[in-house]
């Protein structure tokens, strides 16, 4: 039946209207879009120091010209240039954000020495463009920098790609995916970077052999938001051979790009003979890294372990050690959240610990005497890498009767029996094994006719066969046989096992004086494995601390020289860093000239620097307070364990509280965060 004539008009009414809401609406569209556009943060880099370039001219999703910026922070030293280069893609589901994600990273590594910039790219929000073009645009701009190194003062073969989620896709994307270069770019320039960083980035897009990244509905949406096959885009799908040094940094507890996606990215890269580390972070979610997050303690982790990785891989020079006149001091006494009690209790004087570390990486033993040296031993346990101990436990009955600060050792017999063994020294020196890590002890029993004070200041595994130990330990004459008369002269003595530390042979002079009085020793091994240093506290106050050097496993020792005032001190305990780089533990002392004027005199700090500082003489790289001790120079016998994640866990006693007796404290620290802290204005 035909329309009547005004229902017909009224259609055609709402047709026209219909029309007009569409034209209007794709306007409105197209001018938010490019309103959004227009909200570029250039005053807010500009304030930040940064320089604005356009890296790339293109269009957006309706034609419309697009100025996609770089902003540029150089670096203001006059350090050597060509420069290192960082380049950071922001997250944001390809949908938004803005650059701004990364400015503060970029004034980090500017002020570190490299040329760090973070970019803009096309996103839907603003562009109404798909993922493709994000990749499209990471890979221009890694190009431009490379075309442009000259001018940016930037060395070519030297480019990170960095990013966080969205972000850190494009810039796995910028090495991981061929294609989706655009055509009128110069394709013999590289649009692959030279190394990846990359914070909980989206790398598997597409369904894999075991498991999918996203649910269903997420799955069935990601074609049309990656606007062609996901698997063409995801970084997982695509690794091959030869990709360079990469670091990813992933929250365990994030929903939005799950932990187990970067493990098997990971696993992959290393599988395919790349090199990927990943650090991830206990109960943190997406973005937990950025800057302005919580109190920006996950920031300044990241940041520590994003200024190692470059170090590590040359991207960012080495730290190098400082002159006498310019070594770093670095004062860690108020940062109570790298303390952790080991044991206190009121009124009793606890003090003097030696810890040891199991092959598991987490268990620590640290022993103790209830008093100044002498008095019954404590035994703790920690397995969680120090942040927890246990409440005291259960030691044999004559553990009691201990009249000298007990050592703790991890030995192996010829048969790779593994023992622990604990000193007592005085006469006559005393000793106690565990054949089940620690859980049972024998009672202390005499180790031989002859005694000896701080027994044994180290035991220290040889080369010259299984189951070979050298330990050493000194004495004023009034222990050695049980005299008990000071001769004025300090004996440095070593004894040798070769059954695995069960028994030793009769202690022999290694060096003898009455004018100074070498004791204490400290041995670290040459990194090579083929020489011993045995650092040596002064104990007249005369002169600074001492070092001997012996190439034949301690059969003969060169003559001792002074050590620079920068490691002069007592008890000192030193282990290596995975950077190579060691952390001595000692408590500081003077002698009495340098008494009155030398920082942290009487505290408990710590040494960094390297091997070949030991060998010629240098004053190191870092003095580090590790805590202040509020009386005399009571205070740092310490024990010192590198974990398998580079923490260094020191543990010592000292007067931490004003007229407080001492207790039992560690310390938790990587020299990276001391490289950072040193760094920081």
């Amino acid at each position: 039946m035909p329309c009547k004539p005004h229902l017909h008009q009224h259609l055609l009414a709402i047709a026209a209207t219909s029309l007009v809401l569409a034209v209007t609406t794709t306007a409105v569209s197209a001018q938010n879009r490019t309103a959004k556009k227009a909200k570029d943060p250039t005053r807010q880099f500009r304030d930040a120091g940064a320089e604005i370039k356009i890296y790339k001219t293109t269009t957006d999703a309706d034609g419309n010209k697009v100025d996609l910026r770089a902003y540029v922070f150089t670096p203001k030293t006059d350090a050597e240039r060509p420069r290192s280069a960082i380049v950071f893609f922001f997250g944001g589901g390809w949908k938004a954000e803005s650059p701004s994600q990364f400015l503060e990273h970029c004034k980090h590594l500017a002020a570190e020495g490299m040329v760090a910039i973070t970019a803009d790219y096309r996103v839907l929000s603003r562009h109404g463009t798909k993922a493709k073009s994000c990749v499209a645009d990471g890979k221009s701009a890694i190009r431009w920098v490379r075309q442009n190194a000259e001018k940016l003062g930037v060395d070519p073969d030297k480019i990170i790609a960095a990013g966080g989620s969205a972000g850190g896709h494009v810039a796995a994307c910028t090495e991981m995916i061929s294609g989706f270069d655009e055509s009128d770019e110069d394709a013999a320039v590289s649009s692959r970077p030279n190394g990846l960083a990359l914070f909980n980035p989206a790398v598997i897009l597409a369904k894999t052999k075991s498991k999918e990244p996203f649910d269903e509905d997420k799955l069935r949406a990601m074609p049309e938001r990656m606007g062609v096959d996901p698997v063409q885009l995801s970084p997982f799908h695509q690794v091959r051979e030869n990709h360079p040094p990469t670091i990813i940094f992933h929250g365990k507890a994030d929903t939005t790009v799950p932990y187990w996606t970067v493990e098997k990215f990971a696993e992959k890269l290393n599988a395919n003979g790349s090199l990927c580390e990943l650090v991830g972070f206990d109960g943190q979610s997406h973005g937990f890294f950025n800057y302005g997050r919580g109190d920006n303690s996950h920031y300044e982790r990241t940041i520590v372990e994003l200024d190692r990785f470059l170090r590590q891989h040359g991207f960012l020079p080495k730290i190098q050690p400082a002159s006498s006149i310019q070594l770093a001091t670095i004062d860690l006494d108020d940062q109570q959240q790298r303390q952790v009690i080991v044991d206190r209790e009121a009124d009793q004087y606890l003090g003097h610990p030696t810890t040891c570390l199991l092959e598991d990486g987490q268990t620590i033993l640290c022993v103790y005497p209830k008093g100044h040296g002498k008095g019954s031993i404590v035994y703790k346990r920690s397995e969680d890498g120090g942040k927890t101990w246990s409440d005291r436990l259960p030691t044999p009955e004559n553990w009691a009767t201990s009249r000298e600060v007990p050592t703790l050792h991890r030995v192996v017999d010829a048969d790779g029996k593994k023992r622990l063994i604990l000193w007592s020294g005085l006469y006559p020196a005393r000793l106690a094994v565990s054949e089940d890590d620690g859980q049972h002890w024998s009672p202390l029993k005499k180790a031989g006719d002859w005694g000896g004070i701080v027994v044994m200041g180290f035991v220290e595994a040889l080369s010259t066969g299984k189951g070979h130990y050298l330990a050493m330990f000194h004495d004023d004459g009034r222990f050695f046989d049980g005299s008990g008369k000071r001769t004025g002269v300090f004996t440095l003595y070593k004894t040798f096992s070769i059954d695995g530390g069960l028994t030793w042979s009769q202690p022999e002079s290694v060096f003898q004086a009455s004018d100074v009085h070498l004791c204490e020793p400290g041995c670290i091994r040459s990194p090579d494995g083929n020489r011993l240093a045995v650092l040596l506290r002064e104990n007249a106050r005369g002169k600074n601390s001492h070092i001997i050097f012996s190439d034949d496993e301690g059969k003969s020792w060169t003559e001792p020289r002074e050590l620079p005032l920068a490691l002069t001190g007592d008890r000192h305990t030193g282990k290596y860093a995975q950077d190579g780089r060691l952390l001595i533990s000692f408590r500081c002392i003077s002698p009495k000239q340098h008494q009155t004027d030398r920082e942290f005199e009487g505290d408990w700090v710590a040494w960094v620097g390297t091997w070949d500082d030991l060998v010629s003489g240098n004053d190191g790289q870092y003095l580090v307070r590790l805590k202040d001790n509020t009386k005399g120079y009571d205070t740092a016998y310490p024990g010192v364990e590198v974990l398998p994640d580079d923490t260094v866990v020191t543990t010592t006693y000292g007067h931490w509280d004003q007229g407080q007796p001492p207790y039992v404290l560690s310390v938790r620290l990587k020299l990276s965060e001391l490289d950072a802290m040193a760094t920081t204005p």
